[in-house]
């Protein structure tokens, strides 16, 4: 009888460590890696949908056309997902429905075909310092807008997101199944 006690307890203690170790490893990757994500709203559409659910990369470098995913910078509590279009030092203008950074046109294929389908302009005309009294973004803060421009509150209503507050890159979509895939992003320009 205690032979047997015995190899119950130690099976007993290997179980109980393999599922520590399991919980420890899901921990880990879900703190510091990588975070399951799902989309509100309309604001990315026709890139991200809602319902659409996400996997975000909390380990990234931060590069132009990334869509981030970060608190919505009013302090409602709600996590807000965008792309990140302006980083720190770049001036940027939107002038008949074109985008300009650092006054080097940009082409933003991601727009359509929503942007084809609109009889006015999809973005409307600003210019960084109209928004935010600044020439060119400062140090620590991005500028953000969704893909979904007539119907997404971003930089050009919140003003600038602070790096810091970035909580990681959304990177791959896995629900729904026919959405399965690499979330897409353009090349950065020099």
């Amino acid at each position: 009888m205690g032979k047997f006690f015995k190899t119950i307890l130690i099976e007993f203690v290997n179980i109980i460590f393999v599922i520590l170790a399991a919980l420890f490893l899901f921990l880990a990757v879900r703190n510091y890696l990588a975070q399951p994500f799902q989309v509100e709203g309309k604001s990315m559409n026709p890139t991200l949908y809602q319902a659409d659910h996400l996997i975000m990369w909390k380990q990234f470098d931060l590069d132009r056309f990334d869509i981030i995913v970060f608190p919505d910078p009013m302090g409602s509590g709600r996590t807000y997902v965008k792309r990140l279009i302006g980083l720190p030092g770049d001036s940027i203008v939107v002038r008949e429905d074109q985008l300009f950074i650092n006054d080097q046109l940009i082409e933003e294929p991601y727009l359509e075909p929503a942007k084809s389908n609109m009889e006015t302009n999809y973005t409307e005309d600003f210019t960084l310092w109209e928004i935010t009294g600044d020439p060119l973004i400062p140090e620590g803060k991005v500028f953000v807008m969704g893909d979904n421009r007539p119907g997404s509150g971003d930089s050009r209503q919140f003003g600038y997101v602070d790096i810091d507050e970035i909580e990681g890159e959304a990177n791959f979509i896995y629900y729904p199944l026919d959405r399965i895939g690499k979330v897409g992003k353009l090349q950065a320009i020099e």
